[in-house]
């Protein structure tokens, strides 16, 4: 996932993330709250996360399943190993007044990195079959005041099980943002579960 400007394409999307399997991966699936080939959807109603305050952003460092923290290369937006030289990306998050939260879903936020000024986004590419994650040069607090239908693509329901999140697009039900087993890859969207993709993710306040 790479930055972009607003309504502009990105040139990988979640197909090209399916195509190759790693060798190997430090998962243990003995661990999992979710069996593999289970769908989020059908467990995240079983706890949802905290609401997220709407009138400032709270400021998260995120962790996948293996303990990878996300970071910012290069405007691209990856999961590396959590080492002590590694400076972990702050996420600015703010709750979403286009929807309400609901058992099911749980709370719907924004997601934005780069101090707020580089938004999550989930869009369909013109000529892709499938979504993708995109960063879009748009401000965090600028979001709310869009209309409702260029807002969807920005917004993800924050469900938790146990101690862990899901993050799932609004635009886009069944897709979840995702990490992969090999490292440094870009983070993207998967509406696959199993010990290739990560969905799970684990927020530590700042």
């Amino acid at each position: 996932m790479s930055v972009l400007e607003d309504n502009t394409e990105e040139n990988m999307d979640s197909q090209d993330w399916e195509r190759d399997e790693p060798q190997c991966c430090s998962e243990d699936s003995a661990t999992s709250p979710l069996e593999p080939g289970q769908s989020p959807a059908s467990v995240t109603s079983a706890c949802t996360g905290p609401k997220v305050k709407v009138n400032e952003p709270q400021k998260f460092i995120i962790f996948d399943r293996d303990q990878k923290v996300l970071v910012l290369d290069s405007g691209i937006l990856k999961a590396v190993p959590n080492k002590s030289y590694i400076r972990p990306e702050t996420f600015h998050v703010l709750a979403s007044p286009s929807a309400p939260a609901s058992e099911e879903k749980g709370s719907p936020i924004f997601l934005a990195v780069s101090k707020g000024e580089l938004c999550l986004c989930c869009e369909k590419p013109k000529g892709k079959r499938y979504p993708s994650l995109q960063l879009k040069k748009k401000k965090l607090m600028s979001l709310a005041s869009l209309k409702e239908a260029a807002r969807q693509g920005y917004v993800f329901y924050k469900s938790q099980v146990g101690s862990r999140h899901f993050l799932e697009s609004a635009a886009h039900q069944g897709w979840f943002i995702c990490t992969s087993c090999n490292l440094r890859e870009p983070v993207g969207v998967t509406n696959k579960t199993g010990i290739w993709k990560h969905t799970e993710f684990s927020f530590v306040k700042v």
